[in-house]
């Protein structure tokens, strides 16, 4: 695609996760549209995590409130479509599905299904479709000095070092099914403290419970900040650490994105659907007879896809060496 437009909307997923994944294909849409203007516009958190998205010139924009010439919706939803037209965007491009095939001015089929194709894929299609070059197909976040150095003095704030910090994040919003126990994390978390890691907990204030008793055993320096920390300060801490130790999540994204080394557990989900992209990245996948069961809640016995990853597993993934 050659065509010049004015002003360029690009509407990002709804989760975060997702966000990171179509991040390749958002940044080729930002650099192939050659426009005067970018914007990136959804969920109000998509305001803290830009800076990290690598997309020249963009400015996030609350949803429907400014109207750009050009729309890049990467929700399929009805009413993502339905915004696109009310702030008055004359052309809309975007998956059909959803009945509003007829509300896209540009109603492209997907190729790739998401029920067994991987998101990120998913996402650069949309971009391909368009005849956007993809800059790269997998993801690769921005590293921002300003970002990195306040993450550094708030790990030293918590008591920390950051050349010794390792993050944990024990929660997933999605469901209990993505999480790994946290009495096993807990023996995770021990196992790295007595390597010498200073762990430091990640996560919601619904996980904050969680995370101080995963950190509970651990022999040195730990600090939890689920539920204390906003998502601005959540990624600057995490470019300032070692990595991270996740389940499933959309921290899991942005730690692999960054280039951090990442340890996580799958179970309830797929691998080749969600996997973060990342030369440092470790995933842990020992599936039960009913993995991947893509479900919020776990309905068997002893989460057995979960259980089948031990501890010892987890923590002996992680790269022995500190920064």
């Amino acid at each position: 695609m050659t065509e010049h437009c004015k002003h360029l909307v690009i509407h990002a997923p709804n989760w975060l996760g997702d966000a990171i994944m179509a991040q390749p294909a958002m940044r080729a849409f930002a650099i192939g549209m050659n426009a005067e203007q970018v914007s990136l516009t959804g969920q109000p958190w998509l305001a803290d995590i830009l800076p990290w998205l690598n997309l020249p010139g963009a400015q996030y924009i609350p949803d429907g409130t400014k109207a750009g010439d050009t729309c890049i919706l990467f929700p399929n939803s009805f009413r993502a479509a339905v915004r696109a037209i009310q702030s008055g965007c004359k052309r809309r491009i975007g998956y059909r599905g959803q009945w509003r095939g007829l509300l896209l001015s540009d109603a492209l089929e997907p190729r790739i299904d998401m029920l067994t194709g991987h998101h990120r894929d998913y996402y650069n299609d949309l971009a391909t479709q368009m005849g956007i070059s993809l800059t790269s197909p997998e993801v690769q976040l921005a590293l921002p000095d300003k970002a990195v150095s306040k993450g550094i003095d708030l790990i030293e704030d918590y008591g920390l070092d950051p050349a010794q910090t390792l993050c944990i994040a024990p929660g997933a919003q999605f469901g209990s099914a993505k999480r790994y126990p946290a009495e096993r994390w807990a023996k995770v978390a021990q196992l790295l403290s007595a390597r010498g890691f200073h762990m430091l907990a990640l996560g919601t204030p619904a996980e904050r419970d969680i995370a101080a008793q995963v950190l509970k055993p651990c022999s040195g320096p730990t600090y939890n900040s689920a539920g204390a920390t906003t998502l601005a300060e959540c990624l600057q801490v995490l470019a300032a650490s070692n990595g991270l130790l996740c389940n499933d999540s959309g921290l899991m994204h942005v730690a692999a994105g960054m280039g951090k080394s990442v340890v996580t557990v799958f179970g309830a989900t797929d691998p080749a659907r969600t996997a973060p992209s990342g030369a440092n990245v470790h995933l842990l996948y020992h599936p039960a007879a009913c993995s991947p069961c893509l479900k919020r809640e776990c309905h068997v016995a002893g989460q057995p896809c979960m259980l089948n990853v031990t501890p010892e597993d987890v923590a002996t993934a992680f790269p022995s060496a500190l920064a």
